[in-house]
């Protein structure tokens, strides 16, 4: 790297090598210290010793387009438009997990500290644990006048906070959450409404309304204040 006269920085760089070998578009790539990992239009995703820069294995399972890869402790997770992500073994390539519970293909992922979030063209974003398989809240619902969110998991309960606080603090800037404040503002946990994963919830000034794979439809009332409520199922 060199400055010019006017302060202006010049870098002189070279091509290395091309890794070639993907047959389609590719669509993203992560590294690490030891992989190259990119995917590609072809279905497949590939991935390269990074000191040799030689193809170390070939991923196969999807059946559609890798639109993201992400990458954590030497595992893989790729996400693709036939609407699955899939938990790879970078070094072994053994596949590890499937992820389903999008409705529509997948666009784009983050793998971080044992969480995957991932981004579809259902319009959900979907926050995922890798090390079981399951989505961790499932649907949200907000309401900006109260303060209120009400999330549902598939855990298959339903919670309701007051989040008013943690817009307000700063002027809704990022601030640091504490234990104290996650209970706070933990207001109720509705248990043992549904048998099976709950797909969606809405609310409004004194019902929440879930639905779940058990085929019911339950209504939480809290007219009456939310230390009062009580299910209709």
């Amino acid at each position: 790297m060199t400055v010019s006269n006017q302060g202006q920085y010049k870098v002189d760089a070279r091509v290395r090598t091309v890794l070639r070998g993907h047959t389609g578009g590719v669509l993203d790539l992560r590294v690490d210290d030891n992989w190259i990992v990119s995917c590609s239009k072809d279905t497949t995703i590939r991935v390269w010793n990074r000191k040799t820069l030689m193809p170390h294995r070939t991923l196969r399972g999807h059946e559609g387009p890798v639109n993201a890869v992400g990458m954590e402790d030497g595992r893989v997770v790729s996400a693709s438009g036939d609407g699955k992500m899939i938990l790879w073994d970078a070094s072994s390539g053994e596949r590890l997990r499937t992820f389903e519970g999008h409705d529509r293909g997948l666009a784009c992922i983050e793998y971080s500290n044992g969480l995957i979030i991932s981004g579809s063209n259902d319009w959900k974003i979907k926050i995922w644990s890798a090390y079981t398989g399951k989505s961790l809240v499932r649907a949200l619902a907000f309401d900006p006048a109260s303060g209120l969110l009400v999330s549902s998991s598939y855990d298959k309960s339903v919670r309701v906070w007051d989040i008013k606080d943690v817009l307000n603090r700063n002027g809704g800037e990022n601030t640091t959450r504490t234990p104290e404040m996650e209970s706070k503002s933990l207001l109720r946990v509705f248990r043992n409404a549904h048998t099976s994963h709950i797909f969606d919830v809405k609310f409004d000034v004194g019902r929440i309304v879930s639905t779940s794979h058990d085929q019911k439809i339950v209504v939480a009332d809290f007219s009456s204040g939310l230390e009062n409520g009580h299910l209709f199922l």
